[in-house]
């Protein structure tokens, strides 16, 4: 049988061990803010789904937002160009109020662990993509939790959110 004395002893440690736990776990969870979303409902994947009001779902061609980097991908086309790049298209971007603006685009070269600037010297047709320069500049008319909206130079791009 367990004498009071050791109980009593086993619970003040326990006790001790349960708030240093929960002290390194709220270290931890402060530390690690840096990574959280930080773009509020433009965060995650979006598909296109219509460019300059002609549907184009079927073409599959997504942008994903986290932190302050977009990537851009299809299922069925690749970007026009000269360059020799493994695959795969980034963009910096930054989002404030009801401006969008991609300030610089790469072609992602990861065998070489070099991506390459999209630039006059390494140019690349995005326009499948609803992008036809860096910087580009939109107007978000909505976002919402499921659906965001943007114009740039006559141009019309509708998303949904997955």
């Amino acid at each position: 049988m367990i004498s009071l004395r050791y109980f009593t002893d086993f619970l003040l440690r326990s006790s001790r061990s349960i708030g240093l736990m929960l002290m390194l776990f709220l270290t931890c969870s402060l530390v690690s803010c840096d990574k959280l979303p930080r773009n509020g409902k433009l965060d995650g994947h979006w598909q296109l789904m219509e460019r300059d009001g002609v549907s184009v779902k079927a073409e599959r061609t997504y942008w994903s937002f986290q932190l302050d980097l977009m990537q851009l991908k299809s299922l069925t086309h690749s970007p026009i160009t000269e360059v020799q790049y493994s695959g795969g298209v980034v963009a910096r971007f930054s989002h404030q109020g009801d401006s969008l603006i991609l300030t610089k685009g790469y072609l992602m070269n990861r065998d070489y662990q070099q991506d390459i600037l999209i630039d006059s010297t390494h140019q690349a047709d995005l326009t499948a993509y609803g992008i036809t320069e860096f910087p580009m500049r939109y107007r978000v008319l909505l976002l919402t939790d499921e659906e965001m909206t943007l114009i740039a130079d006559h141009h019309r791009l509708v998303f949904r959110k997955f």
